[in-house]
């Protein structure tokens, strides 16, 4: 796919396809596209469809707490595309990358976003050698292929953009990110509003 899929625009597919079907009919039909891509991108349309149901029942589009170590592994090597929070409770910090992160998963349908108490975890952390919270794990096919611990690669500050966590999340290929992508409202595209999150502390060690 040419742009990510919001959540969003995943749940307008599954709740009425055919209704997609017609706007993208409609869309196809006033910019006179020939009659052999109109039928190319109809049938994108209900393979996308089919392909959404399917991660829809496995919780994309659902930022989702783990109960265990178990359930990460399960996760992580059972897709393509994962970003898994490890956070404690008592962490303020990592309440603000749950904030963050609910937001990317309401952007990114296609990766699957969730998190983990690392109490439940402790061999899982011990294993993966995450030693300050919030760790946030990037995972493509089962291998960890980046992590963003504390706050130093965004900003340093507990204010900063999700934009931010965004690019960087973007940079480890497990969401599909463009720089300054225009906004778009058709069936293809996706309108995108980010706003920033405030606040102060410090990383926290675990």
């Amino acid at each position: 796919m040419a742009a990510h899929t919001t959540t969003g625009r995943a749940r307008e597919i599954l709740d009425d396809e055919s209704l997609a079907e017609e706007k993208l009919l409609e869309e196809l039909e006033n910019e006179e596209i020939p009659a052999h891509i109109r039928e190319a991108r109809l049938q994108t349309l209900k393979q996308q469809a089919s392909q959404f149901r399917n991660m829809h029942e496995k919780g994309y589009g659902r930022y989702s707490e783990l109960e265990d170590a178990k359930a990460v592994l399960d996760l992580t090597t059972g897709e393509e595309k994962c970003v898994v929070h490890f956070f404690h409770e008592d962490f303020r910090r990592c309440a603000i990358i749950d904030s963050h992160l609910k937001k990317l998963t309401e952007q990114y349908f296609e990766t699957k976003f969730a998190k983990i108490n690392v109490d439940k975890a402790k061999f899982l952390v011990e294993k993966l050698k995450i030693r300050v919270l919030p760790a946030v794990l990037c995972f493509k096919k089962g291998i960890v292929v980046d992590r963003v611990v504390g706050f130093d690669e965004l900003g340093g500050s507990d204010n900063f953009p999700t934009s931010v966590l965004e690019k960087r999340l973007g940079s480890s290929g497990v969401i599909e990110y463009t720089a300054e992508e225009p906004e778009k409202k058709t069936i293809f595209g996706y309108s995108d509003t980010r706003k920033n999150n405030d606040d102060d502390s410090s990383d926290d060690d675990y």
